[in-house]
């Protein structure tokens, strides 16, 4: 059986203001004992598979995977069979560069890095460890280590963050001409420190309109540039969409090893717990994690298929119009031009993404 691997690594160097990821800050002395659970637990769900599966994609994602040896990280792959092409990724931070080239000689094929802005001003407003001269330095030196597929991360609607700052950081990215392209809308999620502030009327973000102008921005300088858009917030050269988020989106299978991390099998969905103490006292007593699980229902099965679907800017297929429910919903939506009908495919026009929750709350109407 194929299918992905997600390794969560939840180690962290600093308190993002906006991040509200299963992360631990200033416990790295407990690397080693995490990642003899990680792999125990590895072992274990592998073992329960009646065919061992073999894995197209390897995502190491946190947390900062990179905040830790290497070796560590290394440790992890060497209980893991992956196909011959598969596509390995690790996140990492930008000053975390001195592992760059062991990341790479460990056969980390995919480096998708942390870099949020091109200037100190934005960098400083995220609560972000590094400056602008290492995400540049970061760069030059993942391509000089080897790197054929770069993807940069960048944040968008930071606090006071003008649309000409925006353009700056955009440009920027462009100039570097990584193969891949994430550009994330600020969301201001509970129990963060963002969210506090916010409370207190103590953080000033960019009204509504800029932030769309920030995204329509986006969207039309990197398709220029020559990146497709193949999902709301993703964009990449031709042959380099990120193959390990495609398989959530396309609903194929896939593992997660970790705390908190999600896994997906013969339409059934489990989670692990999410305090790092509690993951490796169960995995070290049960070797188990587990918090929950459930099956996907049929109704459920259409709605995760209707939205995630619609996150990819192919769409959906245009035979969901033969329920008449479904029918009714797309045509006022239609009317509204945030859907459109291509090629026998249902999609989000320009105007829906910008709606996209929205829309697809109102299309699942019909189901």
């Amino acid at each position: 059986m194929s299918s992905g691997l997600y390794i969560h690594i939840p180690f962290c160097n600093s308190r993002c203001p906006y991040c509200d990821f299963a992360f631990v800050v200033r416990k790295n002395h407990l690397a080693e004992r995490y990642i003899s659970a990680v792999i125990t637990e590895l072992q274990n769900q592998i073992e329960s598979f009646e065919t061992p599966p073999i894995f197209n994609t390897v995502y190491f994602g946190g947390g900062t995977p990179s905040a830790i040896s290497p070796v560590e990280l290394s440790r992890i792959l060497q209980n893991v069979q992956s196909a011959p092409n598969a596509e390995i990724t690790v996140e990492a931070n930008p000053n975390d560069l001195i592992h760059f080239e062991a990341l790479y000689k460990l056969g980390v094929n995919r480096l998708c890095l942390g870099v949020q802005a091109f200037t100190d001003r934005a960098l400083k407003a995220l609560g972000r460890l590094h400056n602008t001269a290492q995400a540049i330095d970061a760069l030059d030196t993942a391509r000089k280590v080897g790197f054929k597929n770069i993807g940069l991360d960048l944040i968008f609607s930071a606090p006071e963050q003008t649309l000409e700052e925006w353009e700056y950081t955009l440009n920027k990215a462009i100039e570097y001409n990584p193969e891949h392209i994430s550009v994330y809308g600020l969301t201001i999620e509970p129990e963060t420190n963002f969210a506090r502030r916010l409370k207190k009327e103590q953080l000033n973000l960019p009204t509504e309109t800029d932030q769309a102008d920030m995204y329509m921005y986006a969207i039309d300088q990197l398709e220029t540039a020559g990146y497709e858009h193949y999902e709301i917030s993703n964009f990449a050269k031709p042959g380099f969409a990120s193959r390990h988020n495609l398989s959530y989106w396309q609903e194929q299978p896939y593992l997660g090893i970790g705390l908190s991390a999600h896994s997906f099998y013969n339409n059934r969905r489990a989670w692990n717990v999410r305090d790092l103490i509690t993951y490796m006292k169960r995995i070290e007593t049960t070797g188990s994690a587990l918090e929950e699980e459930e099956t996907i229902s049929p109704t459920d099965h259409q709605l995760e298929r209707l939205m995630l679907g619609l996150r990819q800017r192919r769409g959906v297929d245009a035979n969901m119009l033969n329920n008449h429910k479904i029918r009714e919903q797309y045509t006022q939506l239609s009317d509204r031009q945030l859907l459109q009908k291509i090629d026998n495919r249902i999609c989000l026009t320009r105007q829906g993404l910008l709606l996209a929750d929205l829309v697809c709350t109102e299309l699942a109407k019909g189901l």
